[in-house]
């Protein structure tokens, strides 16, 4: 983090990040965002789990149930590496991992919410994230 804190300083001469109270941050960082020309968003997959798109417990039993049953996987994650025996099932696998993990929104608003603060300003989000910010 004190690397990025030192770039941001770099280009912009200034930060606001760091000093004060967590309330004092949020606001200096509002005041970035309103102010900025453009945006680089930055996440990975803490965001995702900060989104409720976890890959594993009830979320998984929901969606995956039938795999775990009858193949004994655990966790989304480590169903995609699963030796499935014919390439349906993989692909059935997989179909289903894209839609619950892409096309379905968050259980948790946070992506829309960021969406909203930066909506109005030239963005752009790099992610390690496989679903859709």
């Amino acid at each position: 983090m004190n690397k990025t804190i030192d770039v941001v300083r770099y280009f912009t001469g200034k930060t606001s990040f760091g000093w004060g109270s967590s309330a004092e941050q949020t606001e200096k960082l509002k005041n970035e965002i309103e102010t900025a020309d453009a945006v680089v968003i930055g996440a990975g997959a803490g965001l995702s789990t900060a989104a409720g798109l976890t890959y594993s417990g009830e979320r998984f039993q929901k969606y995956f149930f039938d795999f775990a049953e009858k193949y004994g996987i655990r966790d989304m994650y480590s169903g995609g590496f699963y030796p499935f025996p014919e390439d349906e099932t993989r692909w059935a696998w997989w179909a289903r991992h894209i839609y619950y993990n892409r096309y379905i929104d968050a259980p948790k608003p946070v992506y829309r919410d960021l969406h909203e603060l930066v909506k109005d300003k030239d963005y752009f989000v790099i992610t390690t994230n496989v679903e859709c910010i």
